[in-house]
């Protein structure tokens, strides 16, 4: 005869209040959610006031919340001002880290096209993006006060990018990457891509437009695009290290098809 054989599981059954226990409360989704408001307040007004202008009393009146908070929350006024950098960094660290990526990927494609993407995908972000203008002025005020807060913004918005499109082309030329010509072709290239969006007003008066939009904006694409593969990639501004024949296979052909 055949032995059935029953096999029990003895399945631990949490009860409500366990289960409970482990989603966040309302008071600590309330915390977040004025921690979050905070730190949103705190790059408006620091982008307009800048530090010394923006005072715990005015910090504390536009996120509509106690003058205590501030100190509950964050510690002071200082760590208010540096975690409203970090959060645009954090943020910043995730759209260039795939721009990053694939620049660097060794995947047997052109060189000169995965430059030409990595520059076209930094511009969109950097001046096309849908961030708010906030952040913008929050840069600006620390790129002008040159401090901790600049250097972690410059870190993630702009100096990873930058060691990696100076290494790629770099090596597309067959040049050491710190070649002094090179770094300043690079800086000069990333400066002018970073100053539409931080002059912003400035290069909608000059071009006579109201507003950036997906048509305008892929004009200034292509055109920033054209200016950088002949800054990146030119003879006349090359000094002894970079050999004269360096130029990437398909760079022109590329050029060419991005003026389409």
């Amino acid at each position: 005869m055949s032995k059935f054989i029953r096999l029990t599981y003895n399945v631990p059954v949490q009860s409500s209040d366990t289960i409970t226990d482990k989603m966040p409360s309302r008071h600590a989704l309330r915390s977040t959610e004025t921690r979050s408001r905070m730190i949103d307040t705190a790059i408006e007004v620091f982008g307009t006031l800048g530090y010394e202008g923006a005072s715990t009393r005015i910090l504390a009146d536009r996120a509509g919340v106690n003058l205590s908070a501030i100190p509950y929350h964050f510690g002071g006024k200082r760590e208010l001002y540096m975690a409203a950098a970090q959060s645009i960094a954090d943020y910043a660290r995730k759209q260039i880290d795939p721009v990053v990526a694939d620049l660097e990927v060794v995947d047997g494609a052109d060189t000169s096209d995965r430059i030409d993407v990595a520059l076209s995908r930094f511009f969109h972000f950097i001046v096309g993006g849908p961030e708010p203008e906030a952040w913008a002025s929050f840069f600006v005020r620390c790129e002008y006060d040159a401090d901790d807060a600049f250097r972690m913004l410059h870190e993630e918005l702009v100096a990873r990018f930058e060691r990696s499109l100076t290494k790629t082309v770099a090596e597309a030329m067959g040049c050491n990457r710190n070649d002094k010509g090179l770094q300043m072709r690079v800086a000069v290239v990333l400066a002018t891509i970073v100053n539409l969006r931080a002059l912003r007003n400035m290069t909608l008066s000059s071009l006579g437009w109201d507003r950036f939009t997906p048509g305008r904006l892929a004009q200034l694409d292509r055109t920033i695009r054209q200016f950088a593969m002949s800054q990146l990639f030119s003879e006349s501004s090359r000094n002894g290290e970079c050999p004269a024949d360096a130029r990437p296979a398909r760079q022109n052909s590329r050029r060419q098809s991005s003026n389409r």
